[in-house]
């Protein structure tokens, strides 16, 4: 008995020691091959929703090596947001910019200083020299004028901002489809990954190369079986080729509903709101229709919201859609399309600005 006891010890033993050196290669394996990432976002725990806007755990750092030949790095705020910090209470006489929108705001594939909204930054202090700026870049990756909206009510006019942009990619109409929207599941995840038992440990092993494969094994399994309540019901780019049916209509009507209550909210509070469109790579390099532009400019004019449409900057500017876009490897626009679209953005709104008295020094508060 004493020798079976002993022998089983010494196959627990050894199939514990083989299994663990397994793991440990294999995450070698997958550390130097680069086949999957090391390190990714890390999101909010429910306390930090509380205290913090952005749904990002505040202070940290990483190099996103997602798609090896796009390599950039992400730095997130104290806010929540990506970029530098940024004082939850806007500094005295500061002009502040919010910027909202999804992956093309957020800036996948380019490093923080050369996202649109921080290039909008650079671009508006040439403008206006005389104040201090804030543009806070709220993109986050997957969000669209649901969630954007939501956060405005809850979180967006806290931070008081004097002008507000809301950027507008094609994907924005599909992301509507949506069983739960990006902003409300990072809610729900949040949550779980608190309640569950071992938070802390898989808080720890998602900094690992084989969490993150196992990761994307399961992502890729759930958008399969159509199990992820986060994926759209509809295929965007058939908005590229118009003329479009019943259903793609009604996202366009579904959009203007939830832009115009944003507009209402923000017009209540007296900070104007502007309308960014950012163009598919297909509209530059293979002439695809406008036609979504034209719809989003009608709705604009009839919410008397100002609107700046990228897509004949791009086409005047990079008509083969080489550089303002990291195509063949990615649809995102690179840093010289963000680029473009930061001086077109700057020169659109500083007559708006400019008319809210907002191009002003501050004025000097009274002495004692």
């Amino acid at each position: 008995m004493r020798i079976f006891r002993a022998d089983l010890a010494k196959n627990v033993a050894l199939s514990f020691i083989s299994t663990a050196l397994l793991l440990f290669l294999l995450e070698m394996v997958l550390r130097v091959t680069e086949v999957v990432p090391v390190r990714s976002l890390e999101y909010a725990t429910p306390e930090m929703w509380k205290t913090n806007p952005g749904p990002l755990r505040p202070g940290h750092s990483y190099a996103d090596k997602f798609k090896r030949g796009l390599p950039y790095r992400v730095t997130v705020n104290n806010l929540g947001f990506r970029g530098r910090d940024v004082p939850l209470e806007k500094q005295p006489g500061a002009l502040r910019v919010l910027c909202l929108g999804d992956s093309y705001t957020f800036g996948a594939y380019v490093d923080d200083e050369e996202t649109w909204p921080a290039q909008l930054e650079s671009a508006l202090s040439e403008l206006i020299p005389s104040r201090p700026l804030e543009v806070i870049n709220a993109g986050i990756s997957g969000f669209t004028i649901v969630d954007e909206l939501d956060f405005v009510k809850e979180q967006g006019l806290g931070l008081e901002p004097d002008l507000v942009v809301v950027a507008f990619v094609l994907n924005d109409l599909a992301d509507l489809t949506r069983r739960v929207s990006s902003r409300e599941m990072l809610k729900r995840s949040s949550v779980e990954n608190a309640s569950f038992p071992m938070g802390p440990i898989k808080a720890r092993l998602r900094q690992t190369a084989i969490y993150n494969a196992l990761f994307l094994i399961k992502a890729y399994v759930r958008r399969s079986t159509g199990s992820d309540p986060t994926i759209q019901q509809v295929d965007i780019r058939h908005l590229l080729a118009p003329p479009y049916d019943q259903a793609t209509l009604d996202l366009f009507e579904r959009y203007e509903q939830h832009l115009g209550e944003m507009k209402r909210l923000l017009d209540s509070n007296k900070t104007p709101l502007v309308l960014l469109v950012f163009p598919y790579w297909e509209q530059i390099s293979k002439g695809a229709s406008d036609e979504a532009q034209r719809r989003l400019a009608a709705i604009a004019a009839k919410l008397e919201l100002p609107v700046v449409d990228l897509l004949p900057a791009y086409r005047r500017h990079d008509p083969t859609g080489r550089r303002f876009f990291h195509m063949p490897w990615d649809h995102h626009p690179s840093a010289r399309g963000y680029r473009r679209a930061a001086r077109e953005l700057s020169a659109s709104i500083e007559p708006l600005i400019g008319s809210a008295g907002l191009l002003q020094p501050p004025a000097s508060e009274p002495g004692p």
